[in-house]
C-alpha cells in the first residue's frame, strides 16, 4: 500500500510525494544515535590539522593499533616481526602466561576495546582484532619492562642494538594515532606480571621508558596518584604535564563555556618588547613544579616561566597532545593555551635568544626554526583559553606609561656601575649650577 506524503515549501506550500524505495532505503540508512560513543578517546586527527604537518602524525617504524594496519606488511615489517619475537619470549619465559590466556583476557574485553576508537573497524573482524590487541599489547609491555629492567635486554635486539630506533619509538608511541586502550595494556600486564607485588606499575614502566625522550622534561611533576581515569598512553604523559596546574578558566570564561561560546584568546606582545617596558622575565625556581603553572606579577611586572628544552622531538609531542585535545571533549585545552601563550611571547629569533638568556629556553635548533615552531603550532584550531586573568594583567601594566619610563630609565642611566655613578656625578653637578644660579640672582 503506497502512502503518500507531503513535504511543506519554504513560502507555505505543500507538495505530494509518494513513499517509494528510495525514501524506504534512506530511511534504513538514517542512525539513531550518534557514530561517536562517550568511551571514544583514539582518533584519526582532523585533516584540517593534519595538513600542517603530516610527518608530525604519522609513525616512522612501528604501527601500533588498526590505523596503520594497511602499511605494516612493507613499512614496519621488521616492527612485526618483533613483536612476534617478544610474545614468544614473553611466553616461553613464563609458566603463568600462554597464547590462550592472552586470548581470553582480550576477547573478554571484546566490545569495550573496540569503542575506543573513533572510527569504524567494520573491515576487522573479532579474530585479527584480538591477535592485534595481543601482538600489540604485549610488544609494549615487553619493551617497558626491558628498558626497565636491563636483565631482560638481549643481544641483536632491534630496538636496543640500534642507537636510532628508541628515538623513533619516542615518536612513534606518542601520536594520537598510534594508541591502545590503557584498559587493554592494563589487563595484559596484569596477566605477564611474573609478581604483581613486587614488579614496577604499569605507569611507573611507562613514564621510565620516556624519560629520555622530549617529553621526559615536561613530566616535571611525576605523581602516580594520578587525578583522572587513563585512556592510553598519550594520555598518560597529558595527565602527568598538567597534573598540578594551579590556574582554571576565570568566571567569565567558565559561563561561555557552558553556552558553547568560544572568545579569542587576548594577545600579548612578545618577550622583547615586554622586556623594553619593564616587565622582567626569570626562570621559575619551582622542582618538580607543572610546566604551565606561568605566572605573573603585577605589581612589581616579573614573568615567572618554568624551563622549556625544545629539540626534535618536542613539536610532534606537542601537535599530537593538542590534536587530542581538540577531538576528545573531556580533556580542556590546557596544553592548547600553554601553546597560544607561548605564541604571544615568542614572535622572532630575537625573542627565543632573549628567553634562552634568561633560561626559560633550552633550544636545540636553529633559532628561527624555535621561533616558527610555536607561531604555527596550534594552526586550525580552538581554544577555551587558561591564561585570560594571566594576560589582561600583562597588558595593563605593559601600556602603563609609568613603568616604560622606569624601564628606559633603568637600561639607559642604570644598567652599569659606571653609568649610575655618572648619572649621580650629572645629577649633583645639576643641582649645583641650580643653586648657584639662585645664588647670584639673589645676591648680585
Amino acid at each position: 500500500m503506497e502512502i503518500e506524503i507531503e513535504i511543506e515549501r519554504v513560502d507555505g506550500t505543500s507538495i505530494p510525494i509518494k513513499d517509494e524505495p528510495a525514501v524506504e532505503d534512506l530511511r534504513k540508512k538514517l542512525l539513531e544515535h550518534s557514530p561517536w560513543l562517550p568511551s571514544c578517546c583514539i582518533f584519526r586527527v582532523p585533516e584540517v590539522i593534519r595538513r600542517q604537518k603530516i610527518q608530525a602524525y604519522e609513525p616512522n617504524i612501528v604501527s601500533i593499533g588498526p590505523i596503520h594496519r594497511h602499511h605494516r606488511a612493507e613499512k614496519f615489517k621488521l616492527f612485526e616481526d618483533v613483536k612476534r619475537w617478544y610474545l614468544h619470549c614473553l611466553i616461553s619465559s613464563s609458566q603463568y602466561v600462554s597464547l590462550e590466556s592472552l586470548i581470553k583476557v582480550v576477547m573478554e574485553l571484546g566490545k569495550s576495546a573496540r569503542d575506543c576508537y573513533a572510527y569504524p573497524l567494520d573491515d576487522l573482524n573479532e579474530k585479527d582484532f584480538v591477535e592485534m590487541m595481543i601482538l600489540d599489547g604485549c610488544f609494549l609491555l615487553q619493551l617497558f619492562r626491558k628498558a626497565c629492567f636491563c636483565v631482560l635486554e638481549k643481544d641483536n635486539d632491534p630496538v636496543f642494538s640500534v642507537s636510532c630506533t628508541l628515538e623513533h619509538l619516542y615518536h612513534d608511541l606518542l601520536l594520537l594515532e598510534n594508541q591502545l586502550p590503557w584498559s587493554v595494556l592494563e589487563c595484559l600486564y596484569n596477566l605477564t606480571a611474573n609478581c604483581p607485588s613486587q614488579e614496577a606499575s604499569l605507569t611507573y614502566l611507562v613514564l621510565n621508558f620516556f624519560r629520555q625522550s622530549p617529553a621526559d622534561e615536561l613530566m616535571l611533576n611525576h605523581s602516580f596518584r594520578l587525578p583522572c581515569k587513563i585512556l592510553h598512553i598519550l594520555d598518560l604523559l597529558r595527565t602527568v604535564m598538567v597534573n598540578g596546574f594551579e590556574k582554571k578558566l576565570d568566571e567569565h570564561l567558565e559561563k561561555k563555556q557552558k553556552k558553547d561560546e568560544i572568545d579569542l584568546p587576548q594577545r600579548i606582545p612578545n618577550a622583547t618588547s615586554l622586556s623594553k617596558a619593564g616587565i622582567q622575565f626569570r626562570k621559575s625556581q619551582r622542582k618538580g613544579g607543572c610546566i604551565m603553572n606561568i605566572e605573573f606579577n603585577k605589581k612589581n611586572g616579573v614573568f615567572t616561566i618554568p624551563r622549556l628544552g625544545i629539540d626534535e622531538g618536542t613539536e610532534p609531542l606537542f601537535r599530537n597532545l593538542i590534536a587530542f585535545e581538540q577531538c576528545h571533549h573531556n580533556r580542556p585545552h590546557k596544553i592548547t593555551s600553554y601553546a597560544v601563550l607561548m605564541d604571544n611571547l615568542i614572535d622572532s629569533k630575537d625573542d627565543v635568544d632573549f628567553l634562552c638568556e634568561k633560561g626559560i629556553l633550552a633550544n636545540w635548533l636553529n633559532a628561527d626554526d624555535a621561533a616558527q615552531f610555536f607561531n604555527k603550532l596550534y594552526n586550525d584550531t580552538t581554544v577555551r583559553y587558561y591564561y585570560s586573568d594571566l594576560s589582561t594583567d600583562v597588558n595593563k601594566y605593559y601600556k602603563t606609561k609609568w613603568h616604560r619610563f622606569m624601564a628606559i630609565l633603568r637600561s639607559d642611566y642604570f644598567s652599569t656601575p659606571w653609568r649610575i655613578i655618572s648619572f649621580i656625578a650629572a645629577f649633583i653637578l645639576l643641582v649645583l649650577t641650580l643653586v648657584q644660579t639662585l645664588y647670584t640672582i639673589r645676591w648680585p
